[in-house]
Formats: structure tokens, sequence, C-alpha cells
């Protein structure tokens, strides 16, 4: 088996890198040879097991495949929602559901299904797998057109649904906190793009990701044009000062996370504290005592380190801690699929 090492270094082929560990965490990808082991060849096997909901059927993985004149490969011409299921929960669907539709709604894109049959659909590519905790990812796209990029080219939008495992984040990254960067790049101006529009082209975001890649490391803090903090490519920042929570205000710029919302609404309330939202610069970051993200994929996780910058004691504090906790008890137990 071969193995390859993304970091600062670049990409390198890495029998001399075993055991290799950067910022503390083993960071790598692995990429099997031909002589793949059996019990490999039977995680492929199940991994095709699954069935993927697209345009009406469900399939098997090997099965599911979209046209190469879809406008949503070939433009990024599309929406999506990623969902969580906790204990058989689909967690925050409706919420997530009118999100997806008020997306398409902003591009002209028509699903020509209403957001009870997407939820019908949903719920039919869960049970069909068998899953009682994963992840979801729904998918509208543009369609099949013409290789121009008039979208009215494209007669029938293509509806996506897999149901998966998911882990972005290691456990030991939870315990002892996330190391970031500053993107270099800025977020997309306002003016430039709604940013409550969840777009299947999410380059912005990935090209900041590179660059925290790139230092061996998972996240990058995203600014606006203003020097303003928006968001991190793929979650929302809250800081902790003086006991005093905030999170930047929605003119900064950036996705209006669902979870940073249950975050606001009900986990802080829980936890007997209010959030405020308001205009954060880097300085509020450096400055803070403790700093955590949220998402639907990483959920909470505490940042410890911002480039050679350490957050408070460099620990994950109380307060991220408490929420961590809490939130992780709620989906648990009972989550909302409001």
């Amino acid at each position: 088996m071969s193995r390859l090492f993304i970091g600062s270094l670049g990409v390198r082929t890495a029998k001399s890198l075993m055991g290799d560990v950067v910022n503390g965490y083993n960071f790598c990808v692995m990429v099997q040879s031909s002589a793949a082991s059996s019990s490999s060849s039977a995680s492929e096997a199940k991994t095709d097991q699954r069935l993927i909901w697209i345009n009406g059927q469900l399939v098997p993985r090997s099965e599911a495949k979209v046209s190469v004149f879809d406008h949503g490969f070939l433009y990024g011409d599309g929406v999506f929602e990623g969902i969580r299921i906790y204990n058989g929960r689909i967690f925050k669907l409706r919420s997530h559901l009118v999100r997806l539709m008020e997306s398409a709604e902003r591009i002209h894109l028509d699903p020509k299904l209403s957001i009870d049959e997407i939820e019908d659909l949903t719920r039919k590519t869960v049970a069909a797998n068998h899953l009682q905790d994963g992840y979801i990812r729904l998918i509208l796209s543009r369609g099949e057109g013409t290789l121009g990029l008039n979208p009215f080219s494209c007669p029938e939008p293509g509806v996506i649904c897999i149901a998966d495992s998911i882990r972005l984040y290691p456990e030991e990254m939870y315990r002892d906190g996330m190391k970031v960067i500053v993107a270099s790049r800025p977020r997309i101006p306002v003016e430039c793009l709604d940013p409550s529009v969840k777009s299947l082209n999410y380059l912005n975001n990935i090209l900041a990701k590179c660059e925290a890649l790139s230092q061996g490391l998972y996240e990058a803090i995203m600014l606006n044009t203003k020097g303003e903090v928006a968001e991190g490519t793929g979650d929302n920042i809250f800081i902790v000062k003086d006991g005093v929570i905030s999170t930047p205000a929605p003119d900064s710029g950036f996705l209006l996370g669902i979870t940073r919302k249950f975050v606001i609404d009900t986990v802080a309330p829980a936890c007997g504290q209010t959030v405020l939202e308001q205009t954060l610069r880097l300085e509020d970051l450096y400055s803070a005592d403790e700093i955590f993200l949220t998402g639907t994929a990483a959920e909470v996780i505490g940042a410890s380190k911002i480039g050679d910058r350490v957050i408070g004691n460099g620990k994950v504090g109380p307060m991220t801690q408490q929420f961590t906790k809490t939130f992780r008890e709620m989906v648990a137990n009972d989550a909302s699929e409001d």
C-alpha cells in the first residue's frame, strides 16, 4: 500500500512518512494499491449497497450518474443542503428544506417538486439505507442542457439525495481544539453573490480550504472585503470574551447556518447564555478567551490557535465545552426536525 501526504511540503509518496504528524494530528490521504485487502474489498461492496435517490429512482451508488451536460456539473449551477441524522431523526430537516427551496428560488431554479415531496424522498432515502446516524446531501441541479450558460435551456432539474456517514474532524480536535489560519482571499462580496444561496459553486470556500490544507490544517477563517470576520470555509464563528458570546452579524456576508441558529436560539439559552450578533474584526478573534465554530458536519468545535497566535490559554475553553456537551445531548436525545 502506498500513501500520499498533503501538507506544507506539498504531495509526497510516503513510505518514509509512516507516523508523520502535523500540528499534533495525523494528516494524510490513504491511496490503496491494486493489491487491496479483502477487507477493503468488502468495505467497498458495502459502500456500493448505499442507495442514492436520483431523479425519481433509488439506485446503487455505482449506478448513480448524471449527464456530462448537466449544468450542475458544467457550471456549478444548482443548490444543496447538508443535513445530519441523529438516532433516527433528521435534525432540523424542515429548516434545511426551507433554505434549499429559498436558494433555488433565488437562482430561478424550479425543482418541480413541493417541499413536502422533497421531504418525502429524503425520508425514503434514509429509510432505504437503514441509517440511524449519518449525513444527507440534498442537491437540486439545473439539469441537462446545452454547453452554453443559458440556464433555461435545461428543461428538467436534477434532484439527488445521498444518505451516508460522515466524520469531518478527528475526535481529539474536539478535545484539544482546532488550529486554523486566516485565508488570504476574502469572501465573495454580497453585491456579487448572495451568501444566503447555498450554491453548488463552492470555489471561493474551496480555495480558502486549500490554503489551510497546504499548511496541514483543516479550516481557514474568511474575511469580507472590508476586513471583517465572515465565516470559516464550512463553519460559522463564535467568540467568547469576558463571558460575552459574540458572532458576526449577518451583514458581514456569510451563509446563515442552521446549526448557528440552533446554537443561538436553543443551546445558548439552555446554558444560561445569550449570543450577541455584531461586527467582528481579526483583533477581536486574537484577543478572545475562546473561539468555537459551528456547522452541520462540524457540530460545535473549539479553535485553539489562529496561525501563530494562541487563543486564550490554548485549550478548549469552559464555555465551548459546555456548548458542545449541551448540543450533543440535545441532538442525541431528541433531535428537533423542525
